[in-house]
């Protein structure tokens, strides 16, 4: 193998996506990955808002639009005349004129309801562009991002084992080359990205303390030919022995079981073990008469890396966090360490980042996985089968759930739009916030302008008077003239990771002091200005 730039060992989700953004800025990348193909297992079966705008974004919404059509329709077909409701919103919503909020998803198995949510709250209504693009097995998004990455010329070797990474200079921590050990032979590269699972080889050779909490209970997930599953419900279904969910794609089936964990947790699933299982927490008597591709086994084993980064080496996605599978939210976690990662590392590469750029995506994403990772507990503690929980789950979904706002609030936070981050010293909204739908003159929108992967300055002042001050940054900041008739729609920069980091309105400053943030933030994010 040739040296690149940056090789990035895990062909997930994380990884692909990873790839395209270093890509994006002209960074050569390989990616590593020990699969002589991509895995075909069920995973997760949709995608939150957040993760549907960061494909937005880069122009890959069309592709997640057409694989909820194909989910949706294999859905129906399934369950005839819908009687799970996470099924029966979606398949009355899907096609409408009138943009809605997508609420998809569960909390405990607790579906998100659309009776209960307010379309007119200003945190959801800023989301809905992408209505038609979260459902989103991740098998369909692996396949969407390895087209994405093929398109931009990222070479991934496929069969390929990374085994450990080494420094090249004396002191590990220092900056200088990585030498990588893979089943290929040794290849050096200027860094590397181990988004390698939760088992990271990187991340344990490294020896990277993992901390967190240890399962109580184990988990599988199949897609699987039963005879007469009459007596399994749609949906999510609690028992004295766990929790199951049936659907909503045919055959598809989650069990989760408190109790010890087997004795090997790498050893296949097998039909005789997922069947007991599945009689054992939902039980009937069904009979699993075969397996459609390999089944999976998990765990709430929930833990985080204690740094992100050694030296030129770096984590992400489950290498750097794991926990439950519950909400989907590793995948979403993964995507988000991705985008966030990719344009900083790449003008760290590239020469241009400013100091100390790198050292936020730990900074940024830690606390939002720290989140993550805590929201998983609470699902698993209410997932508990006594008798004591199961009132407690009671009282959350008819009591405190429909009470007004609260639902808004857990859709806003399962699905990622109600994320923060500290990116300016004076954070007035929308600043930290992530951008959202923002509509432009002549049916524009600003996600149609940040697939190159830039910043993006949108300049709605009368005269366009902030155009100077991207002067020298064009390789770095698309800017857009879009003058607005209403004085109270802001001006913004937004980073290529979607989070907005200046906005001014025309009459909530003078256009002096607007102007001079404008100016900090450019050199605090995109760094300096070419020369001229």
């Amino acid at each position: 193998m040739q040296r690149s730039d940056v090789i990035v060992v895990g062909a997930g989700p994380t990884g692909l996506f990873l790839a395209g953004e270093l890509a994006l800025q002209g960074v050569q990348v390989t990616v590593l990955e020990r699969l002589e193909e991509p895995d075909p297992t069920v995973k997760a079966g949709s995608i939150n808002v957040a993760s549907a705008e960061i494909l937005d974004r880069r122009g890959l919404l069309p592709g997640a639009e057409e694989a909820q059509c194909r989910l949706l329709a294999a859905a129906g077909a399934f369950a005839g005349p819908p009687s799970d409701r996470l099924i029966r919103d979606q398949l009355d919503r899907h096609g409408q004129a009138s943009r809605r909020f997508p609420v998809v998803g569960h909390f405990a198995g607790m579906l998100f309801r659309n009776d209960l949510i307010d379309q007119h709250d200003p945190v959801l209504a800023a989301h809905t562009a992408v209505a038609d693009g979260v459902l989103v097995p991740q098998h369909d998004l692996e396949l969407l991002l390895a087209e994405h990455c093929a398109r931009l010329g990222v070479q991934v070797r496929r069969g390929v084992d990374a085994h450990g990474v080494r420094s090249t200079g004396a002191d590990p921590m220092a900056d200088a080359d990585v030498m990588v050990d893979t089943s290929a032979g040794e290849v050096t590269t200027g860094w590397v990205v181990a988004a390698d699972g939760g088992r990271s080889a990187i991340r344990k050779q490294l020896g990277v303390d993992f901390l967190g909490t240890g399962p109580e209970m184990v988990g599988y997930q199949a897609i699987a030919d039963l005879d007469d599953p009459s007596g399994l419900n749609l949906g999510w279904t609690w028992t004295p022995r766990g929790v199951y969910s049936y659907g909503p794609i045919p055959g598809r089936i989650l069990v989760g079981r408190f109790g010890p964990q087997p004795d090997d947790r790498n050893a296949p699933v097998t039909v005789e073990e997922l069947q007991a299982v599945v009689r054992d927490v939902t039980g009937t008597q069904v009979t699993v008469k075969g397996l459609r591709g390999r089944a999976t086994r998990w765990s709430d084993n929930t833990r985080q890396a204690r740094t992100y980064r050694c030296g030129r080496v770096l984590l992400a996605g489950d290498a750097a966090h794991v926990h439950s599978p519950f909400s989907g939210q590793g995948l979403n976690l993964g995507l988000g360490d991705a985008v966030n990662l990719g344009w900083k590392l790449a003008a760290t590469v590239n020469g241009w980042a400013p100091a100390g750029l790198l050292d936020t995506y730990e900074t940024e994403r830690r606390p939002i996985a720290a989140w993550v990772l805590d929201w998983t507990r609470a699902q698993v503690a209410l997932l508990r089968p006594d008798e004591r929980t199961a009132q407690l789950r009671k009282l959350v979904g008819t009591e405190l759930f429909t009470v007004p706002g609260v639902m808004n609030r857990v859709v806003a936070l399962s699905s990622g739009v109600a994320q923060h981050y500290d990116v300016a010293d004076e954070a007035l909204a929308p600043v930290g916030s992530i951008v959202g739908d923002v509509e432009l003159a002549r049916g524009r929108r600003l996600a149609d302008h940040a697939h190159d992967g830039r910043f993006v300055l949108v300049d709605r002042t009368p005269d366009s008077c902030l155009a100077v001050v991207a002067r020298g940054l064009e390789q770095r900041i698309v800017y857009l003239a879009d003058p607005a008739s209403d004085a109270s729609l802001p001006s913004l920069l937004v980073r290529p990771d979607g989070v907005v980091i200046w906005a001014a309105t025309q009459d909530a400053a003078p256009a002096d002091e607007a102007q001079k943030r404008l100016d900090a933030a450019i050199r605090r994010w995109a760094g300096a200005r070419c020369a001229q």
